[in-house]
């Protein structure tokens, strides 16, 4: 079984394919799976890009909405997780995971599947220690602050991943896992990222 990953896709399908089929051309090989680790973007029109939290000169409608709409279809079987930079209130319809497209599937907001019987985990979204002891509190349409809070991780969906008593063979998230900044140039991240500095610090 071969999987490739990607880390934020941005709706830019088109391209992420087309490197997946060069990459088989050039060695000889071909895809099973390919997973995504979140900011996705799954918008299909422009109600669906006028909910995601990012500044607006970075809302453009990229491919997805070619394979939501049946123009294309995905290659390869994708699955993903969300992360802080999606069309929410298409994600909030898929709350416990489902087709976002023919041949791309989305985790929900914290879900299992398996596949060629690889146990698959997801945990959509981003830690913010405000919300993570709460519900779901966000009401639509949303405010400039629930539609940054709606896409915050909640302790309960990790509670339910919890539960699962077989081993989880791959885990999807958006949040890197901690202290994996040690393993790269983490001064050059901080340079270009100096926010980050704080959430390394105090594992945040």
């Amino acid at each position: 079984m071969r999987l490739a990953v990607v880390g934020c896709a941005h709706g830019e399908l088109d391209i992420i394919y087309n490197t997946l089929s060069f990459i088989e051309q050039l060695d000889g090989i071909k895809f099973d799976l390919l997973l995504c680790c979140g900011d996705f973007q799954a918008v299909r029109n422009q109600t669906d890009l006028d909910t995601m939290a990012c500044p607006p000169k970075y809302r453009t409608m990229n491919s997805f909405y070619k394979y939501y709409s049946g123009e294309k279809k995905a290659p390869v079987l994708t699955i993903f997780v969300g992360g802080n930079h999606e069309a929410t209130n298409h994600l909030w319809e898929l709350y416990f995971g489902g087709w976002a497209a023919e041949n791309i599937y989305y985790l929900g907001h914290s879900g299992v599947v398996d596949f060629g019987g690889l146990k698959i985990a997801g945990y959509s979204g981003i830690y913010n220690h405000k919300h993570f002891n709460n519900g779901y509190f966000e009401k639509y349409p949303l405010s400039q602050s629930d539609n940054r809070s709606v896409y915050h991780v909640r302790k309960f969906e990790a509670f339910k991943l919890l539960l699962m008593k077989n081993q989880i063979d791959i885990f999807l998230s958006h949040d890197w896992p901690q202290g994996i900044v040690h393993s790269g140039d983490y001064q050059r991240l901080f340079r270009q990222k100096p926010h980050f500095r704080e959430e390394v610090v105090f594992c945040t």
